[in-house]
């Protein structure tokens, strides 16, 4: 399923006002470096689960048009307009709680032709409702390409923080 959003980028204050909530975890080892970002939200698991899973939903928060195909082995795709296409393969689906996808570095080349990193998304029911994000990309092969995820995380996990106040 492929799906384009319509919605313009939010306001700079609502940006602002959603990546003060992320929590960021930057780890670069000797062997690996690490994004690590923890968001609170007063939405219900299955409301967040919707919003990284949905096509319809990930269009909205997550690039300009948006492919998943939501079971072990499917693809999908993420297409930016200044940034292009990025392939995916969905490697663990534990619905309402656990996605982990691989998706590669460069854009507009077929997954199987570039090296790619992991995307892991945790959702755990806080007590009191809401529900806590967990997310985790590992595999990078640069510092560069490790400083624009971690940059860019911020900015699409603002805009899901955004979209689920709605």
């Amino acid at each position: 399923m492929s799906v384009s959003s319509g919605c313009e980028s939010t306001s700079t204050e609502a940006k602002m006002a959603t990546e003060m909530q992320i929590e960021t975890k930057t780890e670069k080892t000797m062997t690996e470096r690490v994004v690590e970002k923890t968001l609170h939200f007063e939405a219900s698991r299955e409301r967040v689960w919707k919003a990284i899973t949905d096509p319809a939903e990930l269009a909205m928060w997550f690039g300009d048009e948006a492919e998943l195909d939501l079971r072990v082995g499917g693809h999908g795709a993420m297409t930016w307009e200044k940034h292009g296409r990025y392939e995916m393969r969905v490697d663990e689906v534990e619905a309402p709680r656990r996605l982990v996808w691989s998706w590669i570095h460069e854009s507009d080349v077929a997954f199987d032709d570039a090296p790619a990193t992991r995307v892991e998304w945790n959702l755990t029911e806080r007590e009191g409702g809401g529900t806590t994000l967990y997310l985790r990309e590992s595999g990078f092969l640069t510092d560069l390409h490790h400083q624009q995820n971690d940059g860019g995380w911020d900015e699409e996990l603002g805009e899901l923080a955004t979209l689920l106040e709605s």
